[in-house]
């Protein structure tokens, strides 16, 4: 469309529930998460572009690890470090090397906490770029876009369009939810593909119950469909 075009239709500013088919509200989720995960590492590479690509493969190994393993990284990459890559020649020589260098704390001590350094770096990185991203689409189109290219749009229970204040409640309230969520896997001890399964678990468990998020319910908004009219008075 060009400017004219687009001119002529508005979205119309009452809205009523209506129930949202399954796939419809979960493509629309998709495609934020493919968004997402795709403005996440493009982010990384420009905080970082030469040093992020290893780190950021070495964070993807560590999706199935649980914190309580990050001090035998911390080990692995000490052992890199001083002996290289001659540890991989056998698993005798890596028996070897991990042997001696046990017996050289002084040698493991630079990298001690580096794994869970780099873990919090990352996955803060990734909350962060979650939070801007529902916070501008939803400040200005009144939906992120995923659900603005599945032709839904987010309103108050009051069957208004969301107030700036209930776009920001609900993109701090997704911001501390992904923070428990990280805190529950230390705590747990769990990895991060389980704590994944549990986040969605509490929060998207009460839309196929009530068709509505936990972060719907707890900022009295909905997900619904984008109705536009066209402006007769508009040619």
């Amino acid at each position: 469309f060009d400017v004219e075009t687009l001119c002529k239709y508005i979205t119309i500013k009452n809205y009523t529930m209506e129930k949202i088919s399954f796939m419809r509200r979960l493509s629309s989720s998709l495609i934020d998460k493919v968004l997402i995960l795709v403005l996440f590492i493009i982010s990384a590479l420009c905080i970082s572009p030469y040093g992020m690509p290893s780190h950021l493969g070495s964070y993807y190994a560590l999706l199935d690890a649980a914190p309580s393993s990050y001090p035998s990284q911390d080990t692995y990459k000490a052992m890199h470090s001083v002996y290289g890559n001659t540890i991989y020649e056998s698993t005798e020589k890596w028996v070897q090397c991990h042997k001696e260098i046990l017996k050289k704390p002084e040698l493991i001590a630079p990298h001690k906490g580096e794994t869970l350094s780099w873990d919090l770096q990352i996955t803060g990185l990734f909350i962060i770029v979650n939070f801007i991203y529902y916070l501008l689409w939803e400040w200005i189109f009144r939906a992120s876009l995923g659900k603005f290219l599945c032709g839904l749009t987010v309103a108050s229970d009051n069957n208004q369009p969301t107030t700036e204040k209930e776009i920001i409640k609900r993109c701090f309230l997704l911001l501390l939810l992904m923070i428990a969520a990280v805190g529950l896997r230390f705590t747990f001890d769990i990895n991060y593909y389980m704590t994944i399964l549990l986040f969605f678990l509490i929060v998207d468990t009460s839309v196929i119950i009530k068709g509505k998020s936990l972060i719907d319910i707890m900022t009295s908004t909905y997900i619904t469909k984008r109705k536009i009219y066209k402006n007769e008075n508009l040619k």
